[in-house]
């Protein structure tokens, strides 16, 4: 079965653009859908051989979705990143394929940064989605700093907090808004003088570790996994701040427990580090204006920046001891093999 989860990129208003490998010369129509599920008859867009080329779709109202006849088989397919004004990693997970040979079904798991920053056109294209269930990982600190935009009186909202922050970030979480930059920069500044700064990868290789293997861990994301087994019909977000640590390994847990291969788990954990290289760089320059210290400020890079290896140590944690993530689950969350089985039912197609 054709892995259809690369395949389609917003590249301009309306346009966007397809790359089908190994089709080349194989006939191709593609359709516009309004939903995954889409039941009436579509819309042709396009009739190609080629196996990159661009659609430009009409003004529409709702989220595009695409369907695909390439030779004699018919695959759905997507934008991963959605462009949620305000927010800048928002994305669906749906369209992975699995090793028992499913795809992840789109439009019902979601993974973001807060929701705090989203804009009125924003949530108005969040109600869009469907969305009727929020995972916040959030500390409550954080949580009253940035409460999170209303989507709709029918979201509900489950508060899950693994505890796994390392000192520095507990430090700017527990910060006032104003000051949480400052403080934490004054802090990577004085471990430095007195000698206690550890090696800077340390630090975070330890919370992976810990999001896999720490109590107050294993049970907020057991939890989520008891909720996302409940929520049969609708589409769920999970979040933290900035949807790269608590998020990641929430989302790498249950796309591998639906049976997502190991390179698309690390991929799928890497796409925030290019949604987040703008905001990167606009935290790097409130950081140059506490200190021009650079081993300081590589340290403090290294604390925001998003690597292979961090959400690897997470999934080496699991494998290690546990073989698979069907096994962890159960042995650690209180999962059940029931549980497991209306999973992969709600999400899986």
């Amino acid at each position: 079965m054709m892995d259809n989860s690369r395949c389609v990129k917003n590249i301009g208003p309306l346009r966007y653009q397809f790359l089908l490998p190994h089709t080349a010369g194989v006939k191709k129509e593609i359709y516009l859908l309004d939903s995954p599920k889409c039941s009436h008859q579509a819309d042709r867009m396009l009739t190609t051989t080629a196996e990159e080329f661009e659609v430009k779709i009409p003004d529409i109202s709702y989220r595009p979705f695409f369907g695909a006849a390439i030779g004699q088989q018919y695959v759905i397919m997507a934008e991963r990143n959605l462009p949620v004004e305000g927010m800048n990693n928002f994305r669906d997970m749906g369209g992975y394929g699995t090793k028992d040979g499913y795809h992840v079904k789109w439009g019902k798991l979601y993974r973001s940064d807060h929701i705090y920053n989203a804009t009125e056109e924003g949530i108005k294209y969040l109600k869009g989605l469907g969305i009727r269930t929020i995972i916040d990982y959030r500390s409550p600190d954080e949580r009253g700093k940035y409460p999170n935009k209303t989507i709709s009186p029918d979201v509900r909202t489950y508060c899950l907090d693994p505890s796994a922050h390392t000192a520095e970030l507990a430090a700017q979480f527990t910060s006032s808004k104003d000051s949480e930059d400052e403080n934490l920069v004054n802090k990577i500044i004085s471990q430095k003088e007195n000698g206690s700064l550890v090696n800077r990868y340390d630090i975070v290789m330890e919370q992976y570790h810990n999001f896999a293997c720490k109590k107050e861990c294993k049970e907020c994301f057991g939890k989520m996994l008891k909720i996302a087994a409940d929520s049969k019909s609708s589409a769920i977000v999970q979040h933290c701040r900035g949807g790269k640590d608590r998020t990641g390994f929430g989302s790498m847990l249950l796309l591998g427990l639906l049976g997502v291969e190991k390179e698309d788990l690390i991929e799928d954990y890497m796409l925030t580090h290019y949604n987040r290289v703008k905001r990167n760089q606009v935290k790097m320059d409130i950081y140059k204006k506490f200190t021009n210290d650079p081993v300081v400020l590589d340290y403090l890079y290294s604390l925001i920046d998003t690597k292979a290896e961090f959400i690897g140590a997470s999934y080496d944690a699991i494998m290690n001891a546990y073989g698979s993530f069907e096994e962890y689950v159960q042995k650690e969350l209180d999962i059940t093999s029931e549980d497991v089985v209306q999973l992969r039912k709600n999400y899986l197609e």
